[in-house]
């Protein structure tokens, strides 16, 4: 394969648009509402699309996402058709001659408008972004159906965005690593994690904290401007803005700032680097100190998740109990471990009340993860060390994010008693859902390829590992097929519109 910049260029958009395809006949594959919370995310998008920030602790569905939710919602994810007359599931409501003006409709409908919606009080970033998306494809005359999928398909542009930003990645911070440069946007581009088919905040994380990945390291090793600064800073707002487990982009801000002060007082530079710095600061905690101000005037909680964990029945366990939890013995480690990870790379979907998964590719995913982020960071050890200091830093980071994600995840499993809530639940007390440290995405496949490499390259240097990574992009290919090809069946989705 030709490496030059040029070469690697085309490659780079020839992923992107790949991906793209990929995500678009996905999403318009899946029928609406999935079974992870798409009604609710819905519901906040529309309502942002008309200016509409939810100022109570839990707020009813809106007319318009009732309506929708109604004539577009398949029972095919939490339904098999035996559960039906004949064995059929009924036709969609939206090809029902009238259905609007009849009474069974209107009945659906005001059920849907007396329900609360427990991700009111959600931040704010994902649906600023989707519902001026939203109005976008109301301006253009979108309606119905079409508005949903239209909805849905920002996740298309997100997603070759993250591509080519894992490329730029690559090439500017590991400039002496084809592997990184080719094989990262490779592995990016096919991963499976079905968030990415779905209206879900979770589809914005992955791309806003690349973003502030790649500024951070940029302005930790070369000198930027203050506009640079500026909107380095923004993105690491709007990152953590999306939801609070994307702790990782702040504390990532802190850690980077700090070492540049470092490095500044070093080298006698760091009063006329003073204002940079604020700058910095001043954009990324600002925007945060005043949603989390707002959330604690109007709720009495600064990320307002106490009232959606109150509405779903959990409860703080007595200091006594805390300890009970399974996550301290090694089985429940590793129950933890192991399903974060299949999570964090498949997501969490089910058809007919059955996860949509492929129990060998399950084992593939955690055992390849353990195996070459294992490697990864044996190779960070001092003994090891035959790297740029700007790669190590790369990798050193990538782990700490990736780590700190996963640790959140383990600290929030730990105090609650999940009473009766079927997800997390007393049975199994964990946040199992790795779309919720989507944010590590792209640091969790820079380790993944810098240890199948730092396995694979000591012989063959670089084209067994691109072969390999091909290889897995294939296999992960071939088995999201396997798994999803009735999904294309469904007259719900998008393809039986018209």
């Amino acid at each position: 394969m030709a490496t030059g910049p040029r070469s690697e260029q085309v490659f780079a958009f020839a992923l992107c648009i790949l991906a793209a395809a990929r995500v678009f006949v996905y999403s318009a594959a899946f029928p609406f509402f999935n079974n992870v919370d798409e009604q609710m995310h819905f519901d906040l998008v529309t309502k942002y699309s008309v200016g509409h920030v939810p100022k109570q602790k839990i707020e009813n569905y809106s007319r318009q996402a009732a309506e929708l939710i109604v004539l577009y919602g398949t029972p095919e994810y939490f339904h098999g058709p035996a559960s039906f007359p004949d064995g059929k599931f009924p036709p969609p409501p939206w090809k029902i001659p009238n259905v609007r003006s009849t009474e069974r409709f209107d009945r659906a409908v005001s059920h849907w408008q007396k329900k609360g919606n427990h991700e009111s009080t959600s931040f704010p970033a994902y649906y600023t972004v989707a519902g001026l998306w939203s109005a976008a494809g109301r301006a253009a005359g979108l309606r119905d159906g079409h508005f949903l999928y239209w909805i849905r398909f920002l996740n298309v542009f997100l997603f070759a965005a993250l591509v080519y930003l894992s490329y730029l990645i690559g090439r500017t911070l590991a400039a002496d690593n084809p592997l990184q440069r080719l094989g990262l946007p490779v592995m990016a581009a096919f991963f499976p994690q079905d968030v990415f088919y779905s209206i879900n905040g979770d589809a914005l994380s992955p791309l806003l904290f690349a973003i502030s990945f790649f500024m951070l390291l940029q302005l930790y090793f070369e000198d930027r401007s203050i506009l640079y600064h500026a909107l380095a800073g923004s993105a690491v707002a709007g990152c953590f803005l999306v939801k609070v487990s994307n702790l990782a982009a702040l504390v990532l801000l802190g850690f980077i700032a700090a070492l540049k002060v470092r490095d500044l007082l070093a080298e006698g530079r760091l009063p006329g680097h003073l204002t940079k710095l604020l700058v910095l600061l001043l954009t990324s905690l600002a925007p945060i100190g005043l949603w989390l101000a707002r959330n604690c005037f109007l709720f009495g909680d600064i990320t307002g998740s106490a009232h959606k964990a109150e509405y779903l029945g959990w409860t703080v366990k007595p200091l006594g109990q805390v300890l009970d939890h399974p996550i301290f013995t090694m089985d429940g480690i590793l129950t933890f471990l192991r399903g974060i990870t299949e999570t964090f790379w498949r997501g969490e979907f089910v058809w007919h009340l059955e996860q949509i998964k492929l129990p060998w590719m399950d084992n593939f995913y955690v055992f390849s993860s353990a195996v070459f982020l294992g490697a990864s960071l044996l190779a960070l050890l001092p003994k090891r060390a035959g790297t740029s200091k700007k790669y190590r830093t790369l990798i050193a980071l990538s782990f700490a994010t990736v780590v700190l994600s996963v640790l959140l995840l383990a600290v929030l499993s730990v105090p609650f008693d999940f009473g009766d809530c079927w997800f997390p639940s007393r049975e199994s007390p964990y946040f199992l859902a790795g779309r919720l440290i989507s944010c590590s995405l792209l640091p969790f496949l820079i380790l993944y390829v810098d240890g199948l490499g730092r396995i694979l390259s000591r012989q063959s240097g670089t084209t067994v590992p691109l072969v390999v990574i091909a290889a897995i992009a294939i296999a992960i290919t071939v088995s999201e097929w396997m798994i999803s090809r009735q999904v294309f069946l469904s007259p719900y989705n998008w393809f039986h519109l018209n």
